[in-house]
């Protein structure tokens, strides 16, 4: 990256109690699994994309749907006191004071981290986690705080998330207190390493993520696996411990795939010769310990090539369990899962090979077996645009166009899509509009229109008929019907 611009349903009659619940939906979501439609189900949102496999989607939605999407209006808007790049996460039934309360959790880069009342859009408790200032402006006044999305353990009624001071909470959900054993450092060097992906925890290990800011040198790329029982910390270092490099810059963290324990990440440039170096600019494939199970360079073209995405894991119905990662070169790139060092299943040229922006993650439904990718340039080679784009699976396990609608401007960083309940939504960037679109035909079904004053690159989260998103006006918005 070099300046870049940017539980189950509840009832009446039986009430799940809410950890029991959390755990079950967390269980469930990371399986791909759904359960059947209840219009009074009340789900959470555990961690960015919704599950391990950060696919994002929510299989579990049906209030808001392409039939009644256009309904939607602003409920609230929250001061977060600075631009966020953070996808919320939410928590139904907390306790709080006593009494069950629906939570939304997000950061910001002032080191400020919200719980939120979805009923109210008023603040419950709020933490400031350290920030930095630096003369890195992909953030407008340069100062990063709490950029990754946390990671909500509701059996135990605790979050993981990193702040700005480079350190691993362990926060209670209620509260916000700092629970026994926590912080952990994920890196001593806070000044020069900066923590952009969220937490993914898998079996007792939470999994953080070192870039740097406007990759300004000393810093080294790692993965840092934290064992949550005991503290003790691992990490991987894709460029190694004297090359600086390497980067992790993906919003949604690593991957994991939830039947092997499996860690993917893709990884940016080695600040040497060649800028591949070791496991840099690689889909790397890890176990759960970081060991190195495979990798992969696909062989990457252009000015600056770094991955700033998180690799997504998918499953079409008759396939090969499959690894998808979007490059800054505009290229989509497929492996099959436990067989990366064989290289790519597929390349597809989706936006333009000299487009150096944040191109996004990909989404995946389970439901309508596409995958979504919000879209920042018309592809040099032909046949892809800018705007949104779903990608069919054909006979093969092979990816090819379903549709796509042109939104915005060309060449602008964009948000991840989030699909729900038929509609895939994501953020135009500096268009300032959040977009939703019918998920199976690509019709463009509702906007925010004027109502966000600022650009738009966290993804949206919806989830029980609310849609939540965060800009670079501040703050966090909240829309329903």
């Amino acid at each position: 990256m070099k300046n870049s611009s940017e539980p189950m349903p509840l009832t009446a009659r039986c009430r799940t109690p809410a950890k029991l619940r959390g755990a079950l939906l967390m269980a469930l979501a990371a399986f791909g699994l759904t359960v059947g439609a209840n219009p009074a189900a009340a789900s959470d949102w555990p961690m960015y994309g919704f599950n391990l496999q950060r696919t994002g989607e929510n299989p579990f939605e049906t209030i808001i749907t392409p039939s009644t999407v256009a309904g939607l209006h602003l409920l609230w808007s929250f001061d977060l006191g600075a631009v966020t790049i953070m996808q919320p996460v939410l928590a139904t039934d907390v306790i709080v004071n006593g009494s069950p309360k629906e939570l939304v959790y997000i950061g910001a880069e002032h080191g400020d981290l919200y719980a939120i009342d979805v009923a109210s859009g008023t603040m419950v408790w709020q933490r400031n986690l350290g920030s930095q200032q630096t003369s890195c402006h992909d953030i407008p006044d340069g100062i990063f705080g709490v950029s990754g999305s946390p990671f909500l353990d509701r059996a135990n009624n605790r979050m993981f998330v990193v702040g700005g001071d480079g350190n691993m909470y362990a926060l209670d959900l209620s509260t916000g207190d700092t629970l026994s054993g926590w912080p952990v450092a994920v890196t001593t060097d806070p000044a020069h390493e900066h923590t952009y992906g969220a937490v993914n925890v898998n079996n007792g290990i939470a999994y953080a993520e070192i870039a740097s800011h406007c990759d300004f040198t000393p810093y080294h790329g790692k993965v840092v696996a934290i064992n949550i029982a005991n503290q003790r910390v691992r990490a991987f270092l894709p460029a190694g411990p004297r090359v600086n490099g390497g980067g992790i810059w993906g919003p949604g963290g690593v991957s994991i795939d939830p039947a092997t324990g499996h860690v993917f990440a893709a990884t940016g440039n080695a600040l040497t010769n060649p800028q591949s170096y070791r496991y840099c600019e690689n889909v790397v494939e890890l176990s759960s310990a970081l060991r190195v199970l495979g990798s992969n360079y696909p062989g990457l073209t252009g000015s600056d090539v770094d991955f700033g995405a998180t690799p997504i894991l998918y499953q079409p119905p008759g396939c090969t369990p499959m690894v998808a990662a979007k490059n800054k070169t505009g290229v989509l790139i497929t492996y099959e899962r436990g067989n990366v060092s064989a290289g790519p299943s597929q390349r597809l040229q989706v936006a333009n090979v000299s487009d150096w922006q944040f191109n996004g993650i990909p989404a995946w439904s389970d439901t309508t077996h596409l995958l979504y990718i919000g879209n920042s340039s018309d592809s040099n080679s032909g046949g892809f645009m800018h705007g949104m784009v779903a990608l069919a699976v054909d006979a093969n396990c092979q990816l090819s166009l379903a549709w796509q609608t042109v939104v915005g401007p060309n060449f602008a960083s964009v948000s991840p899509p989030t699909v729900a309940g038929g509609v895939v939504y994501y953020g135009d960037g500096s268009g300032r509009q959040l977009l939703a679109f019918d998920a199976v035909t690509g019709a463009r079904l509702w906007s925010s229109r004027s109502t966000i004053g600022g650009s738009i690159y966290g993804a949206p989260m919806v989830v029980n008929g609310k849609v939540f998103v965060g800009a670079w006006d501040n703050k966090l918005y909240a829309f329903g019907l």
